[in-house]
């Protein structure tokens, strides 16, 4: 199941996830893969204590409880990997778009590979669009091209999650802050192939 919503959040509470984002200052570096610290993406992982402005966006969600709660900053250059949020056929994962502004040229979409390890469809990063997805279909961000102007930032939240965290590697360089502005681990496991991709708006 792949379901995309347009359309669902404010875009007040879009502009103000993404202002949060940019002046966010506890980043993590999180390894693009689990068999190399070579290559890491910033992000932050929360499995408890989420923090307040999380909840404005959960109010829109039909599941109000997650095991985890991911933020994700994507940049050029970085090397996200295909990967599952959860073992169980039953987990729900949600992704937000949180730029609320993105060109088509600059890439950053979400894509999502069959158990024949062919892309079943590429999502776009429109500001404030909603992915909700069964977390056992493998899946993979694709990062901003060179000539994006913005980090490609997202919030993800899972039911059910694996077991297995992130893994926090040491940067190689400092994190680079950002100013406001005014306006996981891949697991080798059997991908499970999407009966549907539904759009609503």
């Amino acid at each position: 199941m792949i379901k995309i919503y347009d359309y669902l959040f404010p875009d007040e509470l879009i502009v103000e996830g993404f202002n949060y984002f940019k002046k966010y200052q506890d980043w993590d570096y999180l390894a693009d893969s689990p068999t190399t610290n070579a290559n890491a993406s910033i992000g932050k992982v929360f499995t408890k204590n989420f923090e307040p402005i999380v909840y404005k966006f959960i109010d829109y969600l039909e599941d109000k409880v997650f095991g985890k709660c991911l933020y994700n900053c994507f940049n050029y250059g970085d090397s996200p990997k295909p990967h599952i949020d959860s073992h169980s056929k039953d987990g729900i994962t949600y992704l937000i778009y949180l730029n609320p502004f993105w060109q088509i040229d600059w890439a950053g979409e979400t894509i999502f590979i069959g158990d024949d390890n062919e892309i079943i469809t590429s999502i776009t990063p429109k500001p404030g669009r909603l992915i909700k997805f069964t977390s056992n279909i493998l899946h993979c961000a694709r990062p901003p091209v060179r000539d994006a102007i913005e980090s490609r930032y997202s919030l993800v939240f899972q039911t059910k999650p694996v077991e297995v965290t992130p893994q926090q590697v040491q940067p190689t360089e400092p994190i680079q802050s950002t100013e406001p502005v005014v306006t996981e681990p891949a697991i080798p496991v059997e991908p499970y192939n999407p009966v549907s991709l539904e759009y609503i708006k």
